[in-house]
């Protein structure tokens, strides 16, 4: 229904203020992976320098279908509160550096479709991809609560780029370990029946909580591991900004079709938001380094629908 979407420092002023001046609301778009944005509603308190953040397009598609709107009211009202109450982290310290180092992690999202969002975000360019910093604040019934890294937040902080991707680097495999699955074993957690062999080559890489995974194939060595495992070199999938595909490359893959392929089940498949690329890559065991796989194909324009 709705959802705590991020926690964030505030650097402007409210667009209004309730309760006597005690509670500050503002309205304004967020921008979300991919081009697509969400209109969100923060809610601050006097005083604190942190608000949370809700999501309204679903409040208003129930409200077209006839939802009262003093029941939506309660139910934000509602969210905000559980929020407050059920947080462990202590979000007035978001603003010490020395609080949030140890939570600072990265995601991968594609850079061309995000070109304008990164002018606004510090990164650091990986292939046809982004590297993008965020603050993990744990996880509730309602999912993960986190904070986007913007360039004002590292002014507040006086952190560098180079100190904040040390910390993400150091920080994201203990956070969100990675886990390798065949596809009988996903299967054999999906089915109640318990899954079978598939005889399919290919592997599933993700972190336990398969949230933004397919930044673990940025971790130390999870490729070179497994490509040492299959004597293989790699070929690499981007299933979704959750997961990527392995496939053992044997010299008999053909990266245009594999590519074709990807980009077909973006179209049909995989949420716009949660797109990666179009590409292949393609990891070399000798000299443990990706790279994207040469294709007549463009990168970028089957992401439009």
């Amino acid at each position: 229904m709705y959802a705590l979407s991020h926690l964030f420092i505030r650097s402007q002023t409210a667009d209004g203020e309730t309760a006597g001046g005690r509670i500050c609301l503002t309205i304004h778009r967020i921008p979300r992976n991919n081009g697509l944005s969400l209109d969100g509603l923060s809610i601050c308190e006097k005083g604190s320098h942190v608000a949370p953040t809700l999501y309204l397009n679903s409040c208003y598609q129930r409200f077209q279908n006839g939802t009262p709107l003093e029941q939506l009211l309660d139910e934000l009202l509602s969210l905000y509160r559980q929020s407050l109450a059920n947080n462990p982290f202590d979000l007035n310290l978001l603003e010490q550096a020395e609080s949030v180092r140890p939570r600072v992690a990265y995601r991968l999202i594609n850079a061309q479709s995000n070109r304008e969002l990164l002018k606004t975000l510090p990164h650091i360019p990986v292939l046809d991809l982004a590297k993008v910093f965020y603050l993990d604040l744990g996880a509730d019934e309602r999912g993960a609560m986190t904070v986007r890294i913007t360039g004002a937040h590292l002014a507040h902080w006086g952190m560098d780029l180079e100190t904040l991707s040390r910390l993400a680097d150091e920080n994201t495999p203990r956070l969100f370990p990675a886990r390798i699955l065949s596809i009988g074993e996903a299967l054999g957690e999906l089915l109640p029946s318990g899954g079978r062999e598939t005889g399919h080559p290919l592997y599933i890489l993700s972190n336990q909580n398969g949230l933004s995974g397919a930044a673990c194939m940025l971790y130390t060595d999870i490729l070179k591991d497994f490509a040492d495992r299959m004597k293989a070199n790699l070929v690499v999938l981007p299933s979704s900004i959750h997961e990527v595909l392995l496939l053992p490359d044997r010299g008999d893959q053909n990266y245009e079709e594999l590519s074709r392929t990807v980009a077909s089940i973006n179209r049909s498949e995989v949420d716009p938001e949660e797109r990666l690329s179009n590409n292949v890559y393609l990891f070399s065991r000798s000299t443990g380094r990706l790279r994207i796989a040469p294709v007549v194909t463009g990168p970028l324009q089957a992401f439009s629908d």
